[in-house]
């Protein structure tokens, strides 16, 4: 029973992964922007889930929440680090790239991770060990037409979760990611409009041979990843794309 960090865990593939620690008897935070959606999962999970408001682009917030996270769970097992400017938000050609956009970006999707696990080791070492799972994404490996910072960002968190994955090994943490593919979300419409407007092909829609996923199937692979099941896994990106690579 896992006390767990989820960042963006109260919705689209955050939800699925807080509410799949949830239902192993597990006890969750979640952080987000903005608290109040995280009001369903509370009404549901009750005291067992929670929620702390922070910007995963600022370093202190990073710091700031995952202390209260740890203090509110009574130490702390798992961070997940979920929370990520993706879908619509995410797009952007070369030609139309703003420096404040690319700031953002690398600030949320790759500054996060780096700093809520800076944040999160000491509490894992106090626990005698844990784990971290940075979710990556396809476009590590295959990128989207008009996210090339997007894309960027993902193939970060994968080579982080390499270099993390060797040095916190002595303290008994694994480190692991996880990369979707094609995940039907609550943006997914947004994203699909979005690049119709500009004249782009995702490289990705339509072109899953086991068709496009739900945030379960993420959630299923990271519960997995943090049970004692993959104890010899750390590290790595786990692939979770429908066969699209293949």
């Amino acid at each position: 029973m896992h006390r767990a960090i989820v960042t963006g865990g109260a919705t689209n593939i955050g939800r699925a992964i807080t509410e799949a620690f949830l239902a192993q008897g597990g006890s969750v935070v979640v952080g987000q922007l903005d608290a109040t959606v995280a009001v369903p999962l509370i009404e549901r999970w009750g005291g067992r889930v929670s929620v702390v408001e922070f910007d995963a682009g600022d370093a202190a917030q990073c710091r700031r929440f995952v202390d209260q996270a740890a203090e509110l769970l009574g130490g702390l097992d798992v961070l997940v680090n979920n929370a990520a400017i993706t879908g619509a938000a995410a797009l952007a050609t070369l030609d139309d790239l703003l420096p404040a956009d690319f700031e953002r970006m690398v600030g949320v999707n790759l500054g996060g991770p780096i700093f809520c696990s800076q944040a999160a080791v000491p509490h894992l070492r106090k626990s005698g060990g844990g784990v971290i799972v940075h979710i990556s994404s396809v476009n590590a490996f295959k990128p989207q037409p008009g996210a090339l910072v997007y894309a960027a960002t993902k193939a970060a968190l994968s080579s982080l979760t390499q270099s993390m994955g060797r040095e916190l090994a002595v303290d008994g943490i694994r480190v692991v990611a996880v990369a979707p593919g094609d995940i039907r979300v609550d943006s997914s419409a947004a994203s699909a409009q979005r690049r119709a407007e500009q004249g782009l092909d995702s490289g990705i829609e339509a072109q899953t041979p086991l068709g496009q996923g739900e945030p379960n199937d993420i959630a299923e692979t990271v519960a997995f990843l943090c049970s004692s099941k993959a104890k010899f896994v750390t590290g790595t990106t786990w692939l979770v794309d429908g066969g699209l690579l293949s």
